[in-house]
């Protein structure tokens, strides 16, 4: 009988113990984790297979099975979750069975994994953790500072992140452990930190929604760095915020921590995204320019927003900058404005600082100008309407034709609608061309409205920007960051991170945003020549550097600009730059930078100085001819008793002040090695 019985106790512990390993490697395969609460199921098996083995003993050594008896034996039974095992008990009828030794060693095991597991399912979240944040601050990883759903929804995206907080309450740390969130209960602070992070090089992100006091967040940065830890600090902030925290914060802050603070706008990002992969010259018909690629006179641009919210803003400001155009009108360059067209319900939306710029401050701003006055940045017509209006459908209808190209950017309040809407316009337009429908797909809901068109694409997808290429390290700022150090002809800068983003913030805001928006503007020029720009790679059809001189005319160059009457030509270079001085105007406007007077200009040392940061004033704030005016002027200015009527068109000082001209003329004889050195290939776009 007793034989009987261990067969049937080793069937049990067999049982249990595969039973155990199933359920562990099916929450491994559901959730990634070997331990779960369904282990705490096999305590009540585990305590009865335990009783079970204890009685058959006593029984086999002639115990009394009183009530009393039995009920202590529960006691000694659950001694066994606690490691005790009851030898006395058991060794006689394992010394008669030796089978009872597997069985009893069998028990002893499932009790012993059983209480392991079950104390493990309450703190194996914790656990898990505690392992996984204390592996990735041994490598390279991003750390998000302050709870929120920004930051979560960053965290869910890269899985190379960790979440910095310390006022996280307990109910809240156990929602982030369940969400798969590694979380460090910590302050930032050199005490809390510094020896946390001082293994790696990781960068600090912190969300505009996560209530974390910049000021605060900026002075324990700066005391950890002093800890010699290896960090960077992005901080969201909108325009008017970066300005005032690069102005105001960080430039109190020692140099080389300076350095290490950035600031990122999520939407801007998208704003940067759109504008590169989709400038408006990649897609306006050929026969809207003229041989020169400006555009033909008769002819016009067209941008209207639908719907404008706080994404549209940053967009707004991109497109207007960057998209600036060039016509010719009896043999001489002309500013070619774009009509932008900006229609919502809202009042509320129709009012930023950027329109006021545009349709009120800058009549005031330029108002008096001793050099001639800059051209405005664009024609900008805003209207509360209904969109689903008639006079909206009409006016539509109206910018479409043989002479507009229209660019129309919907953003309303979610994907169906904003598709629903393109869809609208794509059947008013039913017989046109000259227009292309941008539709903001945030995807969100996981709708997939991404439906190839001819006539529509789909932008803006929002979980793209929650990823540590956008945020830290987008190909945009590298970009410019490498420009910035090839303009101050530092040769070993592309190499060298640390010097490369050195250099880049010791520059003014205004400066940053000039290199930034400056490579912005490749592809847009690129596509304006017809041509393209896209990361090298195998299969590219890249072109030579003498099939895009073909296009890019410049006769100035080979003469080193020595011939100042070049700059009033209008070939192709002289268009691209004319383009550059309105597209750096337009930056500079939207800034608030005003034209610098001829007062406040004086000849010092052979040099003129006509700019000043500090009052936001910048004599180049005029017209592409007007920078005539001011050369001649500083030329006055080192030369009082000069006939300014007969200079000499090769005069060394004359060609020296007119680097104002020739700057822009020397980058872009640049752009097809500065492009290709950078690891990218220009390709034909030219379309009939």
């Amino acid at each position: 009988m007793y034989l009987a019985l261990g067969i049937v106790f080793l069937i049990v512990n067999i049982g249990i113990i595969a039973a155990i390993a199933y359920i562990m490697a099916r929450s491994n395969k559901k959730s990634g984790e070997l331990i779960s609460k369904k282990n705490l199921f096999f305590i009540a098996p585990s305590l009865v297979l335990i009783y079970c083995l204890y009685l058959t003993a006593a029984v086999f050594n002639g115990e009394v099975l009183t009530p009393l008896y039995c009920f202590n034996l529960i006691s000694t039974s659950l001694d066994a979750f606690k490691f005790k095992a009851a030898v006395s008990l058991v060794s006689p009828i394992c010394q008669a069975y030796p089978l009872f030794y597997a069985d009893i060693m069998l028990a002893y095991l499932v009790t012993a994994a059983t209480t392991v597991l079950s104390v493990a399912s309450f703190f194996s979240l914790r656990i898990r953790n505690y392992f996984r944040v204390s592996r990735l601050l041994r490598r390279d990883c991003d750390v998000v500072a302050g709870d929120s759903s920004d930051a979560v929804k960053y965290l869910k995206n890269n899985r190379n992140c960790i979440l910095l907080d310390a006022n996280l309450s307990s109910s809240r740390y156990g929602d982030l452990l369940k969400s798969n969130v590694p979380v460090l209960r910590a302050k930032l602070s050199a005490n809390a930190t510094a020896k946390k992070l001082s293994r790696g090089e990781h960068d600090l992100i912190v969300f505009r929604d996560s209530n974390v006091v910049y000021t605060k967040i900026i002075d324990d940065f700066a005391q950890i760095k002093q800890q010699g830890v290896d960090a960077l600090l992005h901080l969201e902030a909108n325009h008017d915020e970066m300005k005032f925290i690069k102005e105001k914060f960080i430039s109190q802050t020692d140099g080389k921590i300076g350095a290490c603070i950035s600031c990122f706008s999520k939407y801007e990002l998208i704003a940067r995204k759109f504008v590169t992969d989709h400038p408006i010259t990649k897609y306006i018909p050929r026969s809207f320019y003229n041989g020169n690629y400006s555009l033909k006179n008769d002819k016009n641009i067209n941008v209207v927003f639908v719907g404008f919210g706080k994404f549209n803003y940053p967009l707004f400001r991109m497109c207007a900058t960057q998209f600036q155009f060039a016509t010719e009108i009896k043999g001489i360059l002309q500013p070619k404005l774009v009509n932008y067209y900006v229609l919502d319900n809202r009042e509320t939306s129709l009012h930023n600082e950027f329109f006021s710029r545009i349709q009120y401050e800058f009549d005031v701003d330029f108002r008096q100008c001793d050099f001639e006055k800059p051209a405005n940045i664009c024609n900008l017509h805003t209207e509360k309407t209904d969109i689903n209006s008639v006079e909206a459908k009409k006016l539509f209808k109206s910018l479409v034709n043989d002479d507009n190209f229209t660019y129309f950017i919907v953003s309303l309040s979610d994907d169906i609608e904003d598709a629903s809407y393109a869809e609208t316009i794509k059947r008013l337009l039913n017989n046109q061309t000259n227009y292309h429908i941008f539709v903001r797909a945030r995807n969100n809901g996981g709708e997939k409205v991404k439906i190839p068109d001819e006539f529509v694409t789909y932008f803006g997808k929002e979980k793209q920007i929650y990823s540590h290429e956008s945020i830290v390290n987008d190909d945009l700022t590298a970009l410019a960051q490498t420009i910035n150090l090839m303009y101050s002809n530092i040769s070993e800068g592309g190499d060298n991170r640390e010097l490369m983003r050195q250099k880049w913030f010791e520059l003014p805001l205004i400066q940053q945003q000039s290199n930034l928006y400056h490579a912005l503007n490749y592809g847009f020029k690129l596509n304006l020549l017809g041509f393209g720009m896209v990361k090298r790679a195998d299969g590219n059809e890249a072109i030579t550097e003498e099939q895009f001189n073909k296009r890019y005319v410049n006769s100035g160059g080979g003469k080193g600009y020595c011939d100042y009457s070049f700059y009033f030509k209008t070939e192709s270079s002289n268009v691209l730059a004319f383009i550059e001085h309105s597209r750096w105007n337009a930056l500079y406007i939207l800034n608030d930078y005003t034209q610098m007077r001829k007062a406040d200009m004086k000849a010092v040392d052979g040099k003129v100085v006509h700019k000043n940061e500090a009052v936001k004033q910048h004599a180049c704030l005029t017209t592409y001819q007007g920078l005539d005016g001011l050369v001649k002027f500083k030329y006055s200015l080192l030369k009082p008793n000069a006939d300014l009527d007969k200079l000499d068109n090769n005069d060394e000082l004359l060609k020296s002040l007119a680097t104002i001209y020739a700057y822009d003329y020397m980058d872009l004889d640049r752009l097809y090695k500065e492009i290709t050195a950078l690891g990218y290939d220009i390709v034909d776009n030219l379309r009939d």
